[in-house]
């Protein structure tokens, strides 16, 4: 712990200002005019495109999240299936457990589709109005 702490202290004390060379600047980062998008008279600026992506990408993460405990479910399930020796108490639980977790992934993975479509007729753009 004491190692730790003089590792951080020195490196505070030596620690030098790095700047990024302009010339190794991607020159394909997206910017955003905030004038451009102020004038612009449709509703669909950059702030409310930002909103939804950053919503659709939250519930995007979520899902999965939800996903991985799913799979999670579906092994420990299918343990108690194979270590219930014969007692059918068990192996129905077991059975139960794996099924249950297999419509929880097919839910969650319509869910995931259903939200991936939502955001992109969402941010879908009308090519007769330009």
């Amino acid at each position: 712990m004491l190692a730790t702490v003089a590792f951080f202290l020195f490196i505070d004390g030596a620690s030098a200002v790095i700047q990024l060379n302009e010339g190794m600047r991607p020159e394909n980062l997206p910017t955003f005019d905030v004038s451009e998008a102020t004038q612009d008279s449709s509703p669909e600026t950059a702030g409310t495109n930002t909103l939804i992506f950053f919503i659709g990408n939250l519930v995007s993460q979520f899902l999965l999240f939800a996903g991985a405990i799913t799979i999670i479910f579906m092994i420990v399930a299918g343990a108690n299936y194979i270590f219930a020796f014969g007692k059918d108490q068990l192996i129905e639980k077991g059975k139960k457990g794996m099924v249950w977790s297999l419509v929880g992934l097919i839910i969650i993975m319509l869910s995931y589709a259903i939200v991936q479509g939502a955001i992109q007729i969402i941010l879908q753009v009308d090519e007769s109005a330009n």
